[in-house]
């Protein structure tokens, strides 16, 4: 019988935190090959008196910054010493991957003259693997690119995987929304490994900020607050977050709005932070008014070429607040207008090449002629 080889990963913590499977090996086993005894739990395994056999004698080193083909030469070889029927298990930090090089060569090393088991590594479903793959990714043996970004570097994608996350919900397509999630989901955690790398904050520090904020800002379900509607848990979570907020501010810190949010949404966000102090108009014939007004303002200046864009401004924020009144987001009506649009825009030039046309040697009236049909015949399938 050949000998077996356990790969284990012992996580950042100490040995209460691994699986009780995974430590019944470390407790049976004839071998255990650690690659540092510096590891909180490896230094625990030796106090239970569990022995550890440090692979490299001399020397301790570090997992993602080793050498992966020297240190699985080192490795093999010293396998190779151990006799049939001997269960090894190699404890390694962290939560190795399967897939990652270390053990891909190790694997291709031994697999002829050694059993290996790897079943108590990370699941392909569990959030440690993402966390993992992106360690590896930002490592000395991973990936150029990875290594290159920062959080300046990163915003970018950020908003680019939020929007792709909104067009997958309105296109209604679970399989998309289901990979789209995925890739905002990456940026979450490839923002956390570089603060990890810094010491600034960890993964599990973002999981535990936001659970006690759900908790703190949840008192009619973590508490004995009462709130019978959905009215009345948005009053209660806007006075949490005031009494959160309000350590430390000043006046300047009232809009406490994202500055890079889109317009029409950090529009709408100013004026509900208004109107929480009273500031408002009655009813939405305020907000309606308001734009007639602004229109010939905007018309007044367009004449005199003036304040044409401060006007132009006034508008659209009158028409977000319109918006607000009839219960309507601004961002997502524009959204779905242009994408109206976008639509009736593709079947007018597909009815137009349809008909051997050129659309650049139409004339405008002749264009809205084609323009009009396409919009009964979208209304007709509506």
């Amino acid at each position: 019988m050949e000998p077996i080889l356990h790969i284990i990963g012992l996580g950042k913590d100490d040995l209460d935190s691994i699986p009780l499977g995974t430590y019944k090996l470390l407790t049976k086993a004839d071998k255990v090959l650690v690659i540092s005894l510096n590891h909180q739990a490896v230094s625990e395994m030796l106090n239970e008196g569990i022995s550890c056999e440090r692979i490299i004698p001399d020397r301790d080193v570090s997992f993602h910054e080793v050498d992966s083909a020297e240190f699985t030469n080192y490795l093999a070889d010293k396998l190779s010493l151990y006799s049939e029927s001997l269960e090894i298990v190699l404890a390694l930090p962290g939560n190795p991957l399967p897939e990652g090089e270390f053990l891909f060569e190790l694997t291709q090393k031994v697999k002829d003259r050694i059993t290996i088991d790897m079943k108590t590594l990370i699941q392909p479903k569990s959030i440690d693997r993402l966390i993992e793959i992106m360690t590896e990714l930002r490592s000395e043996a991973g990936c150029p690119w990875d290594r290159e970004q920062d959080h300046l570097t990163l915003k970018k994608y950020l908003v680019e995987e939020a929007y792709e996350v909104i067009d997958a919900i309105d296109s209604k397509n679970m399989n998309n929304l289901c990979e789209e999630l995925g890739d905002l989901l990456l940026q979450v955690i490839f923002h956390t490994r570089i603060a990890e790398e810094s010491g600034e904050f960890y993964f599990t520090d973002v999981i535990k900020g936001i659970s006690d904020k759900l908790i703190r800002r949840h008192p009619h379900v973590f508490g004995s607050v009462i709130a019978e509607s959905s009215e009345e848990v948005i009053v209660n979570w806007d006075t949490i977050k005031g009494l959160e907020k309000a350590k430390g501010s000043t006046d300047q810190d009232y809009f406490n709005i994202p500055k890079g949010l889109p317009a029409l949404f950090f529009a709408q966000k100013t004026q509900e932070k208004a109107a929480k102090v009273g500031f408002d108009w009655g009813n939405y014939e305020g907000p309606l008014a308001k734009i007639y007004e602004e229109l010939d303002e905007l018309k007044q200046e367009i004449e005199q070429g003036k304040r044409i864009k401060e006007e132009m401004g006034d508008i659209l924020f009158s028409a977000v607040n319109l918006s607000r009144f009839l219960g309507i987001d601004a961002e997502d009506a524009l959204r779905q207008g242009t994408k109206k649009f976008q639509e009736r825009f593709l079947e007018m030039l597909k009815t137009i090449t349809n008909e051997n046309q050129i659309p650049s040697k139409m004339s405008l009236e002749e264009m809205d002629n084609y323009w009009e049909r396409a919009k009964n015949k979208k209304n007709m399938v509506l």
